[in-house]
C-alpha cells in the first residue's frame, strides 16, 4: 500500500510537472510569435527606413532642381533688364518698335521727326506689318491720313523706301494708286479715303505720321 501510494505520488508530481511544461510550452508559443511579429514590424521599419532614405534623395535633387531653377529664372530676369527697350509711346512688333504721331507735318518734316527718335518713317515691307501699323495709327485716329516711308521723289514711278530699299514685292495700292495726280504726288500715305489703301500723295501737304525705330534707341519728342 505504501509502494501504491509512492506510485500515485509520483504520477501526480509527473502530471504537475507535465502541466508545467506544457504551461511553459505555450509560452515560449506565444513568444516566438511576439518575436515574428516583432521581426515583422522590424523588417517593416527598415522598409520605411528605406523609404525615408529614397524620399530624403528625391527631395535633396528636388531643391537641387529648384535652386537650379531659381538660377535660370534670375539669369533671364537680368538679361530682360538689360536687353534694350522701345522709346517711351513706342510700341514693339517683331523686333521693331513703332509710334503713330497725331502732329500733322509734311513728308520731309515726318521723317526729320522720326530721325530724331534715331528711326525712320515706318516701311511696312509685308501684309501683316502693314496691318499693324493700320491698327496702330487707328489707335490714334480713325480719320485722317497717316504718312510712312515710301515715296519716288528721284525718279517717277519706281519706288523706294526711306531706307533706300526698291519696294519689293509686296504692296498694299489703292483702286487706281498710284495716279500722281497733276504731276505733284511723290510720297505715300494710308488713305482715310481708301480705308487704309496706300496713295500717293503731295509731299509737301500735312499729315500725321508713323515712326518705326529699333528698340534701346533714345526718346526725346515733345510732340504726340
Amino acid at each position: 500500500m505504501r509502494q501504491l501510494s509512492a506510485t500515485v505520488d509520483a504520477l501526480k508530481r509527473d502530471q504537475d510537472d507535465l502541466r508545467q511544461l506544457s504551461t511553459t510550452v505555450n509560452t515560449l508559443k506565444r513568444d516566438l510569435d511576439d518575436i515574428r511579429q516583432l521581426s515583422t514590424t522590424v523588417d517593416a521599419l527598415k522598409r520605411d527606413r528605406d523609404d525615408m532614405r529614397q524620399l530624403s534623395t528625391t527631395v535633396d535633387a528636388l531643391k537641387r532642381d529648384l535652386d537650379s531653377e531659381r538660377s535660370r529664372v534670375t539669369a533671364l530676369e537680368q538679361r530682360l533688364q538689360e536687353m534694350p527697350s522701345c522709346p517711351t509711346g513706342y510700341t514693339e512688333f517683331r523686333g521693331i518698335c513703332y509710334k503713330a504721331f497725331y502732329t500733322e507735318k509734311t513728308f520731309s518734316d515726318a521723317a526729320a521727326a522720326c530721325r530724331e527718335d534715331g528711326g525712320t518713317l515706318a516701311i511696312p515691307r509685308d501684309a501683316e506689318t502693314n496691318a499693324f501699323l493700320i491698327s496702330l495709327h487707328n489707335a490714334v485716329s480713325y480719320s485722317g491720313h497717316f504718312w510712312f516711308g515710301l515715296h519716288d521723289r528721284r525718279e517717277e514711278g519706281s519706288f523706294e523706301w526711306v531706307d533706300g530699299s526698291a519696294l519689293g514685292t509686296y504692296s498694299s495700292w489703292a483702286p487706281g494708286q498710284p495716279d500722281n495726280l497733276r504731276g505733284g504726288e511723290d510720297c505715300v500715305l494710308y488713305s482715310f479715303y481708301w480705308n487704309d489703301k496706300w496713295a500717293d500723295s503731295s509731299c509737301d501737304r500735312p499729315f500725321r505720321f508713323i515712326c518705326q525705330a529699333v528698340p534701346g534707341t533714345s526718346y526725346n519728342r515733345t510732340f504726340s
